[in-house]
């Protein structure tokens, strides 16, 4: 029996569909009223759980050999994660795949890599069978441009020249599956990327390419950052965090790439490319659905 937590996010549901042709026991951990994904047509069980409620927690974990554990961007997220992880050993889970992050670090400065360090560390400790994957920034996070690029032609982000090494969420499913399902547990950490290292100026002019019209990266400062995602309603505290994020990846810390996808999979990583030519008829057919349009470059 494999549980999943987090499977009605982007990597999650990729992991679900990685995983339908290859186990026979699935069980999907998901918020009380939440959709769960559709296993290819395979049987899957169901199981709404509140996974804030140590109970609700172990009560789904019984049963369960191996567990994929995600839990969403949340104040405090290291202390959900440990919670789970408590609940997981005392439930008699024998492996836990954890999706961590890259540059986890107890010590870091931004607040993502150091809650992430911190429940690493206590899996670490735990005793349990693990596996820490750490991806860096996903492709997938271009989606969230689009409403910009309609109202722009831009990337508004405060990045500067910073590399990143940004890894399509598939790829990560993928490792994430290939770990869950392997006989001889993968255990340690692993840092996952792409495979190349891209400036937000080189991603801007692959959009450009893909859409037929020029796309620039706008490099915003952090208050005009800030500003921008207050608009859009993103809260104070998650504001705060993406800031850290990118001022560590303007420290060159999200530069470094790895071969980690090739080792688990068999195949090279997506390029991001591959994955902007899956956007290209949305970046033809501009629509105004943006609440950044209050804002002007």
């Amino acid at each position: 029996m494999i549980a999943v937590t987090g499977s009605t996010g982007t990597v999650g549901r990729a992991l679900v569909a990685e995983l339908a042709d290859r186990v026979a026991a699935l069980r999907l951990l998901v918020r009380p009223g939440a959709v769960a994904a559709d296993p290819r047509g395979r049987q899957a069980e169901v199981v709404p759980v509140d996974i804030t409620d140590p109970r609700q927690v172990r009560r789904a974990l019984a049963g369960v050999q191996r567990l994929f554990l995600l839990t969403p961007f949340v104040p405090g997220q290291d202390a959900l994660q440990i919670a789970i992880i408590d609940e997981a050993v005392r439930a008699g889970v024998e492996a836990v795949v954890k999706l961590s992050a890259f540059g986890a670090d107890p010590q870091a400065v931004a607040r993502v890599h150091r809650e992430h360090g911190r429940s690493d560390e206590w899996l670490r400790r735990s005793g349990v069978a693990h596996v820490v994957l750490r991806p860096n920034a996903f492709m997938q996070n271009a989606g969230q441009w689009l409403p910009a690029i309609d109202q722009f032609d831009a990337v508004p982000l405060p990045t500067g020249a910073a590399r990143v090494s940004m890894i399509d969420a598939r790829d990560i499913a993928a490792v994430a599956a290939a770990a869950l399902t392997a006989p001889r547990l993968p255990t340690g950490s692993h840092d996952l990327t792409g495979p190349v290292s891209l400036s937000y100026p080189d991603v801007a002019q692959v959009l450009s390419t893909v859409a037929g019209r020029p796309i620039r990266h706008w490099d915003l400062s952090m208050p005009a950052a800030a500003d921008l995602m207050r608009r859009s309603g993103v809260p104070d505290w998650a504001i705060s965090a993406r800031l850290e994020l990118y001022q560590s990846y303007r420290r060159g810390e999200a530069d470094r790439v790895t071969d980690s996808v090739q080792r688990f999979t068999g195949r090279p990583a997506r390029s991001f490319a591959g994955y902007a030519a899956e956007l290209a008829d949305r970046l033809r057919r501009p629509d105004d659905r943006s609440v950044i349009s209050q804002a002007a470059p």
